[in-house]
């Protein structure tokens, strides 16, 4: 795996920033993704001097027409990840000037060197070396990286991340919360932040992925998508105390993250009662809240969990139906039985027939 040639190619400028380097060596500033596009189309792309700048500007404003007109002015993940991926990495380009957008898939922000420029829903901070963002989908951001900036940006398809992340989302962290959250929720307006300084680790792992994209071997997709998950739980390892959440637009707040972990960990024993006493909350108030802020009621989220974890021992384990019933936290097996028919369309024992003999 040419690991070295891949990190050349982060660090070195390719053709479109070639470009824009060359316009901000000419102006001072960055050019804009519109205008790079029209520049594309010149006979020569470096000439400045011959810039028509009233057709420049005509065409930038149909680009723009065209993109709120056919994409509602939201990025598609069907035209953005490549078909037959569930992930895509890629890097940000320098000297460019790509306008502010909403994606309906999530977008992982990672800055390895120098600053980058990051908007959320109109709020403005620079990344940082070693600094990590989580943007859901619907979240309207802008991304400008500087000069001396290398960030690393991944897309997850929205439409397959409860599926290829399973594991992680059955974790029980702050992350998995995040994320169970902004999979239900099509109102979401806060991004995350995980702070990790000079770890020598992430950037390493990122640049494997990138070579596992770029050199497109057998398997390549589910070798990806692993080491992604590798990605997400080293961060929960080792820095979930370091959790920054924005203020955006009917964000989430640091609260309702922790009720939401704190349920996934105890979902075994966890009451309405026994969650409203550990955060000091009538268990009116939580019930309205968890259904406000997710959509679903306690007791919706309790059963899924449960039904989860259920399905998971089933098909990982040799445990009998009555443990997996006592595990999960039924005390009644014909209960947990009619539950998990009504959940899956199929009784316990045949749930695990059927994954063995798909094995």
């Amino acid at each position: 795996m040419q690991i070295e040639k891949i990190y050349d190619s982060v660090i070195h400028l390719d053709e479109e920033e070639q470009i824009g380097y060359a316009y901000y060596q000419e102006t001072g500033e960055y050019l804009d993704y519109p205008l790079l596009l029209y520049l594309k189309k010149q006979l020569d792309p470096y000439d400045f001097s011959q810039l028509d700048t009233q057709a420049a500007s005509e065409h930038k404003k149909n680009l723009i027409l065209r993109f709120n007109a056919s994409l509602s002015g939201v990025l598609n993940e069907q035209l953005f990840i490549e078909e037959g991926s569930n992930a895509e990495i890629q890097h940000l380009p320098r000297y460019i000037d790509i306008f502010a957008h909403r994606h309906d898939f999530f977008e992982i922000v990672c800055t390895t060197k120098g600053q980058c420029q990051h908007k959320v829903e109109g709020m403005e901070n620079y990344m940082k070396q070693g600094d990590i963002t989580i943007i859901p989908p619907n979240v309207l951001h802008y991304l400008r990286g500087e000069p001396d900036c290398i960030t690393l940006t991944i897309k997850i398809r929205k439409s397959t991340f409860d599926r290829v992340f399973s594991v992680l989302m059955r974790s029980g962290t702050t992350l998995s919360a995040y994320f169970a959250k902004t999979l239900y929720s099509q109102h979401y307006r806060n991004s995350l932040t995980f702070h990790c300084g000079q770890d020598a680790f992430l950037p390493e792992l990122l640049l494997y992925m990138l070579a596992q994209q770029s050199e497109k071997k057998l398997h390549y997709n589910h070798v990806l998508e692993g080491l992604l998950a590798t990605f997400f739980s080293y961060l929960v390892q080792n820095y979930e105390d370091t959790i920054e959440f924005s203020s955006g637009d009917n964000a989430l707040n640091e609260r309702m993250i922790e009720i939401e972990s704190y349920i996934r960990q105890n979902f075994r024993t966890a009451t309405l009662k026994s969650v409203a006493e550990k955060f000091y909350l009538s268990p009116a108030y939580l019930s309205t809240t968890i259904k406000n802020q997710t959509g679903f009621t306690f007791s919706s989220i309790l059963r899924r969990l449960k039904m989860e974890s259920a399905a998971d021992l089933l098909t990982t384990t040799d445990m009998k139906v009555k443990q997996i019933c006592d595990s999960v936290g039924y005390s009644d097996t014909t209960q947990f039985i009619k539950t998990f028919k009504a959940y899956y369309g199929t009784t316990p024992l045949k749930h695990r027939q059927t994954y063995q003999q798909h094995e």
